[in-house]
């Protein structure tokens, strides 16, 4: 074997950490928890929160001021910590797995793979860090109470469970009726296979949210796996409108400039182990402005999936 035909190249690629990577089911927290591009890795920030509604005057004497309620703004700051993988890619297999193209395209993947499961898996346990109120037994009024809490905050409503949660809530005979309901005249079997797009659509009807967000259980808190959340999230048309309007929180990621994404790749052939090298790196801090932005909900006691 020659060791020219299976040496990777030494440097930054940034072709490779542009691959997408697999993702099993869908990755959701970075549609919870909105990434802010920031040219730093430390800094401060500013946010809005909810004030509450002052009265209007009534009978102002003429010629007085009217009181004036302050609007006050909120900062705090922010330091970003690294996230990093390494994968290494033996020379004998490199030509087993179609060239040394194609072997780096597999190490990049699994590499930049293991970082951005670390982050969403950072992202899931800064929602859901606690059990939440038990609705178990009369699920849609807990989510509609939840949602109304919830109201002033800006931006879109969104249910998020995992998949066990999921397949436990539509088992249950609440959800089943209304879903029956929904589907007409068809069997629970028959509605149990319409396509997972519609059924979202359909949970968003029924639990009037803007939307159903279901996330990996291999990455949601295993502690509360029990739990699910009602939270506001942004629409996403504006990254920054967290500073003027009371929003849930953000995902603040090192951006250098010029890079079409934060996740670097670095790839090597090491001469000692007889491998290719690749090394995946981003870094984030995850900060939550207002927690009052969502309310978590126990919605299965047992932790089955089915009962």
């Amino acid at each position: 074997m020659s060791v020219g035909n299976v040496r990777t190249e030494t440097g930054a690629r940034p072709e490779l950490a542009a691959l997408p990577v697999n993702e099993p089911i869908g990755y959701v927290g970075s549609q919870i928890l909105l990434v802010v591009k920031v040219s730093q890795k430390a800094g401060t920030y500013y946010y809005s929160t909810i004030v509450a509604d002052a009265a209007a005057q009534t009978a102002r004497a003429a010629g007085a001021a009217p009181t004036a309620v302050t609007l006050a703004e909120s900062s705090s700051t922010f330091s970003a910590a690294e996230r990093i993988k390494r994968y290494k890619l033996p020379w004998e297999m490199i030509p087993l797995i179609g060239g040394v193209d194609k072997a780096d395209e597999r190490g990049a993947k699994a590499s930049k793979r293991s970082v951005v499961n670390a982050l969403e898996t950072a992202q899931l346990a800064a929602l859901v860090d606690g059990a939440g109120t038990d609705i178990s037994g009369a699920i849609q009024d807990g989510i509609i109470d939840a949602c109304d809490q919830v109201h002033r905050y800006n931006g879109k409503t969104a249910f998020v469970c995992n998949i066990g949660q999921y397949r436990w809530l539509i088992q249950q005979d609440e959800v089943k009726n209304m879903l029956l309901r929904s589907f007409g005249n068809m069997g629970y079997v028959e509605a149990m296979s319409v396509k997972p797009e519609i059924f979202k659509a359909t949970l968003q009807t029924l639990f009037m949210v803007d939307d159903v967000l279901i996330a990996d259980d291999k990455f949601y808190p295993y502690a509360y796996r029990t739990t699910a959340a009602i939270v506001k999230i942004p629409n996403g048309m504006d990254e920054m409108s967290f500073v003027d309007e009371p929003e849930y929180g953000r995902t603040m990621i090192y951006w250098p400039e010029g890079n079409d994404q934060p996740y670097e790749i670095n790839s090597f052939a090491d001469d000692d182990l007889r491998s290719n090298i690749f090394d995946c790196t981003e870094w984030d801090s995850i900060e939550e402005f207002n927690s009052g932005a969502k309310i978590l909900l126990q919605i299965n006691t047992s932790g089955s999936t089915t009962t």
